[in-house]
């Protein structure tokens, strides 16, 4: 078995077991429900019976986070191969993760273009990222052979390739979550997006823009712009400071912490 191999089977077997822990874990809402509560898989559980209505459970989440262990594997490599590849692994993560929600969950059908949106937002993330990394290294690669001038000033045409990502985390995504999240209780508005989306997509695009380009206050300032008006549509016109914050300052993190990355790696250098 060779390394490529081995690591794919590690890798499927490690999220496989995972998924399956997690559908184990919520055995008691997905098969008995609450006081008042049905089982979540009450429509599977009355089609194929309790046994039944667990493997096939057992199963999707296995298989689902299998797809789940595997999915930076796919956006490996360069070139054509890279898109061929992931958009495979869409199409079978998808398809996952709607038979999980429609047969295990029960979740109507007209929900489901919605959840299929934001994990295919996911993706576009990741592609936009890939985008601008092989986009960074041909400017730099350019300016080693003398092809183009220094720095723009502030770095701002430096930045500039990365705003598709920051219009897409800061002011799509929370579109979307808000018109997904329900209006009594807004877990997604108040939970999802300042405590996982705006750090983790603030920080680590910001992160590589430092490690390729060095410091560009431009980057978080943009940031911090973008999300603004974006959040008063998102809040119902409220404002809220903290959520701003976050914004400016983990984007601003992530790429201090890249630039001296960055600083480090080149006094390494001989």
């Amino acid at each position: 078995m060779s390394a490529g191999q081995k690591s794919w089977t590690v890798r499927v077997l490690a999220g496989g077991l995972v998924g399956a822990g997690l559908a184990g874990a919520g055995y008691r809402p997905l098969f008995i429900g609450g006081f008042s509560a049905p089982p979540l898989c009450g429509a599977l559980i009355q089609s194929c019976g309790i046994l039944g209505a667990v493997a096939v459970t057992l199963a999707l989440f296995f298989a689902f986070g299998a797809a789940v262990g595997v999915a930076t594997l796919p956006f490996e490599g360069e070139g054509r191969s890279v898109l061929l590849r992931s958009g495979l692994h869409f199409l079978v993560t998808a398809g996952l993760l709607g038979a999980i929600l429609r047969v295990c969950l029960g979740v109507a059908w007209r929900y489901l273009p919605g959840w299929l949106a934001l994990l295919g937002a996911i993706y576009l993330v990741v592609w936009l990222g890939r985008w601008v990394g092989w986009y960074a290294e041909v400017r730099q690669l350019r300016s080693t052979l003398g092809l183009e001038a220094g720095p723009s000033p502030l770095r701002w045409r430096e930045s500039l390739p990365y705003l598709p990502v920051l219009l897409l985390v800061n002011a799509v995504l929370p579109a979307v979550l808000a018109l997904l999240d329900a209006p009594d209780v807004p877990v997604l508005r108040a939970l999802l997006i300042p405590c996982l989306l705006l750090p983790l997509g603030g920080f680590f695009p910001a992160l590589s823009l430092g490690k390729r380009q060095g410091v560009c206050l431009l980057y978080p300032a943009a940031s911090l712009l973008i999300f603004l008006p974006a959040s008063l549509w998102v809040y119902g016109g409220q404002r809220i400071p903290l959520f701003w914050g976050i914004a400016l300052a983990c984007p601003l993190a992530g790429n201090l912490v890249g630039a001296a990355w960055r600083r480090r790696k080149e006094r390494r250098r001989p």
